[in-house]
């Protein structure tokens, strides 16, 4: 630690009207080793290390209390603090005495904040940050943005540490806003790269944000669909003047053998988890013609959702209710309106709730459940390992209480229905490649399996509140980390007498069947069968 008494600038007590401060945020976040606010200072362009190397507890939420504790203890400006990190240039004492106005008496206030000179040329910030975007390699980027061990898919922001790109990009165009000009400059300077970048001490503009939140995205898209382009054989068959829709259901049985693909059958399932209210047949078309995925719908439905269609909109043609007759569909993107559209946000307790409400499945976290991430109970609760993140808890809710709503079905039909649905919320299920990779798809009736996924997809969707274009009205629920910690409450001693209820539960299984909810997956066969039968009585009465 810098040694107060010492210094050259600073009286030897400077610290003793907030020395109270001081020993409470020693004790809040445990810090055994000394620390003083010059200490602070001077190490704020590298100030997560500096709290690390002190074992400080949380030094990401704790640095905002320590900058706090110096520009208080100082008498310097918050700001200062936080441009020396971003920008990553040490401060000196003199420099800290110079805006010192608790200390440096002879300090000109009107000086300090005076306006910048009209000499100094305002610089366009918004295309340093595209020329920032420009030098980089997106794919690299993006690998290096990623949070470790996120099953979150790569169209989802949360899959990336936005922190540290912030931060790059604030540090990159400081540094080339001030490379040739002197110091008076960029004291002027800092009044257009504060109002800019940031909202107050603790945040970044909102500007600032979107602008980089937006330009992540669009980069991610383009990354997207440079691998992706539309069927060529499909847009030929749907340029013609009048659509064979017999070659088109020809292009369809085609395609169901593109499925063997790993990548293809997975880019359709991506198409589905979107667009789960549109037929297998349909997925095919809409995949031949828009190789990424979003959301489409007819003129009229779009109307309902005042969004209007735009002038040079291109048409996606699908099959009507009929499927006799193509009719033409638009891309969301091709709308202007107040709509927005999101990938939908995951909450777990929200997801917790609607379970027990529609399905009577009950869910509890146990920390005894060791490697295993779930474990189905016969009487449709769901016990999850208490040991997860959020996003792993809700992909492992998903995951069993598909297991248990659709236990029927074959491992790879389940699978694609956990992909569907999690792909919706932007997590990606990576289950699925083994489980598909071990499917003999020579076993497997493609249409049959093809409607059951998407009939349990839909069903799904609908009852459980996951609409995709976001408009949610807050519910009130226990917090995730409430949710657990009252799981383990109640587990108590009831899990070492888990084997001996299961036993009983066995037993008496018969007799409690009426009771229990019905298998959804008999109720998806049923419904596919009636529709399979009221098709045959239509072609009989032909």
């Amino acid at each position: 630690m810098d040694n107060q008494k010492n210094s050259q600038f600073f009286p030897d007590n400077y610290d003793r009207n907030t020395l109270g401060l001081k020993k409470k945020l020693a004790r809040k976040y445990n810090v055994k080793e000394d620390f003083s606010a010059l200490d602070i200072s001077k190490n704020a362009y590298n100030i997560y290390d500096w709290l690390s190397e002190r074992k400080v507890d949380n030094p990401n939420a704790s640095s905002v209390y320590f900058f706090d504790y110096a520009a208080q203890t100082l008498g310097i400006p918050y700001q200062l603090l936080t441009e020396s990190y971003f920008t990553q240039t040490q401060l000196t004492e003199e420099e800290l005495f110079k805006h010192s106005t608790k200390f440096n008496t002879k300090l000109n206030e009107m000086n300090r904040t005076k306006t910048p000179s009209s000499q100094i040329e305002v610089p366009n910030l918004n295309e340093k940050i595209e020329e920032y975007f420009s030098q980089k390699q997106i794919s690299e980027l993006l690998k290096q943005l990623s949070i470790p061990g996120t099953n979150l898919s790569k169209s989802n922001l949360k899959r990336y540490n936005l922190n540290w790109l912030l931060s790059d990009i604030v540090k990159s165009v400081w540094g080339k806003i001030t490379v040739n000009s002197n110091s008076e400059e960029q004291e002027s300077l800092k009044l257009y790269f504060r109002k800019f970048f940031y909202k107050d001490k603790q945040e970044y503009s909102k500007q600032f944000l979107s602008l980089t939140k937006n330009k992540l995205t669009s980069l991610i898209q383009k990354e997207e669909n440079q691998k992706l382009e539309p069927d060529s054989e499909l847009i030929n068959l749907l340029s013609q003047e009048k659509i064979d829709t017999d070659s088109l259901n020809k292009y369809i049985k085609r395609k169901q053998s593109s499925l063997s693909s790993l990548s293809y059958y997975k880019q359709f399932l991506v198409h589905l988890s979107h667009a789960f209210y549109l037929s297998p047949k349909n997925i095919f078309l809409l995949t031949g013609q828009l190789p990424t995925y979003s959301v489409v719908k007819t003129p009229l439905e779009w109307k309902y959702c005042e969004q209007e269609i735009n002038q040079n909109a291109q048409p996606i043609f699908l099959f009507g209710d009929d499927n006799k007759s193509v009719i033409p569909f638009f891309d969301f993107k091709d709308t202007s309106g107040e709509m927005t559209l999101s990938e939908a946000t995951f909450d777990t307790r929200e997801l917790i709730h609607d379970l027990k409400k529609t399905y009577q499945i009950n869910v509890n976290f146990s920390q005894y459940l060791g490697d295993v991430t779930h474990q189905i109970m016969s009487d449709h609760t769901l016990m999850v390992s208490a040991s997860l993140n959020e996003s792993a808890s809700f992909q492992e809710i998903i995951v069993g209480s598909t297991g248990i709503l659709y236990k029927k079905l074959s491992e790879i039909e389940k699978a694609s229905i956990n992909f569907c649905i999690l792909k919706s919320f932007g997590i990606d299920y990576q289950a699925l490649d083994e489980i598909y990779k071990n499917t003999n798809l020579k076993n497997v009736s493609i249409e049959e399996s093809l409607n059951k996924i998407q009939a349990c997809v839909d069903q799904f969707q609908n009852q459980i509140s996951t609409e995709y274009v976001i408009d949610k009205v807050e519910t009130e629920f226990e917090s995730f980390e409430e949710e657990v910690r009252i799981s383990k409450e109640m587990e108590g001693n009831a899990l070492s007498n888990m084997q001996t209820v299961k036993q009983e539960k066995s037993e008496n299984k018969e007799k409690k069947q009426a009771n229990n909810i019905a298998d959804i997956g008999d109720l998806i066969d049923l419904e596919l069968a009636k529709e399979n039968n009221s098709t045959d009585e239509e072609d009989g009465k032909k």
